[in-house]
């Protein structure tokens, strides 16, 4: 069987953080269950298109899925499993905010099949968390992560940021040591981007604070020593992980596994076609679930994607994959900038493999947009 991916979109947050430009909503407590309902019968007319697949992981991602009741993601998950053929070892993830979660709620979830929990915690600096708006405390976050541990999650997440407004090199490094001292097996560490359209975006006195490319660099190279020193394992420029704790969900979309998305906005990729959802809530609710967007991907743009999105591995990319996949050997197609990279440090080759070096992975946009 095709191994498939799931993901669902849960639009919906107690307040939008300043710097972010997801997809999503405050309030709109009236929205919940319709929205539910849309989201299970959308899944389950899908079914009958992926007969031939085995769904290896689920990822409830928003906004903020434990907005939602527990028993809400619990019947969203529930579609799933009676629609879908389920791998025994799938990981089933939710994202939560450290405020939006008890004992109770997270006993509900672990029976309902979820078996890993992401919480956004981004800093375990209280002066930190209030400048970029995020409702929870340093407190709340450690506490979150112990009683997701006692309800029996082995598999915890938390997301770092670094390079925040005010924030020094030694406040990261402070969150670093808590964060590692947590019953966690996987940690991301961002780098905070003020996006087109948010309200950090505008603020100037906030800009003005972000520290600069200089101290950003040294931020991430101070997790990348400090993790790994650690035991949690650097296998994506952004990600780290205990072994065999890898996030297989995000894996899928760097490796290219096919998925498809449920909820508003969310996206697909199947058969090397690029779709997404309507982003409009009423319509989403009363059952507009065509595609939108619909892109067919070339092959020349499926072999950019392949190496783009592999190079994101620090085991990079594997040059007999690629073969296989489109029947020509990455040096023809790209040796022109392979043999750029490779001499001036920015690649490497490891046969089979092809990946970027330490120096590589602080320029990485820089050899992403010479594949495009």
């Amino acid at each position: 069987m095709m191994p498939l991916s799931i993901y669902i979109h849960i639009p919906f947050c107690v307040t939008k953080c300043g710097y972010c430009d997801f997809l999503s909503f405050c309030g709109r407590l009236e929205a919940h269950e319709p929205y539910a309902e849309a989201i299970i019968a959308d899944i389950a007319a899908c079914a009958k298109d992926f007969t031939g697949h085995e769904v290896v992981t689920v990822f409830f991602g928003g906004g903020t899925p434990t907005v939602l009741a527990a028993g809400q993601l619990g019947r969203i998950l529930g579609t799933i499993m009676d629609n879908y053929t389920l791998a025994d070892d799938a990981s089933i993830t939710t994202e939560a905010n450290p405020d939006t979660i008890d004992d109770a709620y997270l006993t509900v979830l672990r029976h309902a099949g979820f078996n890993r929990i992401s919480f956004g915690v981004q800093s375990f600096n209280d002066d930190l968390l209030a400048k970029i708006g995020r409702i929870h405390n340093a407190e709340k976050a450690v506490r979150a992560v112990h009683l997701a541990a006692r309800a029996g999650f082995d598999d915890i997440n938390i997301d770092l940021m670094f390079a925040l407004p005010h924030q020094s090199i030694s406040d990261f490094e402070q969150s670093v040591d808590v964060a590692v001292k947590l019953p966690v097996t996987h940690i991301s560490c961002y780098a905070l981007s003020a996006e087109d359209g948010t309200p950090l975006a505008t603020n100037k006195d906030l800009l003005r604070a972000m520290p600069d490319d200089t101290a950003d660099r040294a931020m991430y190279h101070l997790a990348a020593q400090k993790l790994s020193a650690h035991g949690f394992e650097h296998y994506e420029i952004s990600n780290w992980g205990r072994p065999g704790r890898h996030c297989n969900h995000n894996i899928g979309y760097w490796t290219r596994r096919e998925y498809i998305g449920f909820g508003l906005g969310a996206h697909s990729l199947v058969q090397d076609r690029r779709f997404c959802r309507t982003t409009n809530l009423e319509d989403y609710i009363k059952g507009n679930f065509f595609p939108i967007h619909l892109e067919d991907i070339t092959h020349q743009a499926a072999m950019a994607e392949f190496v783009i999105l592999g190079l994101r591995l620090v085991r990079g990319i594997d040059v007999n994959n690629f073969r296989q996949c489109f029947g020509q050997n990455i040096e023809h197609v790209f040796g022109h900038q392979l043999e750029k990279f490779v001499k001036n440090g920015l690649l490497a080759i490891d046969s089979p493999n092809i990946k970027l070096t330490k120096h590589g992975r602080d320029l990485s946009n820089a050899v992403f947009a010479d594949f495009i």
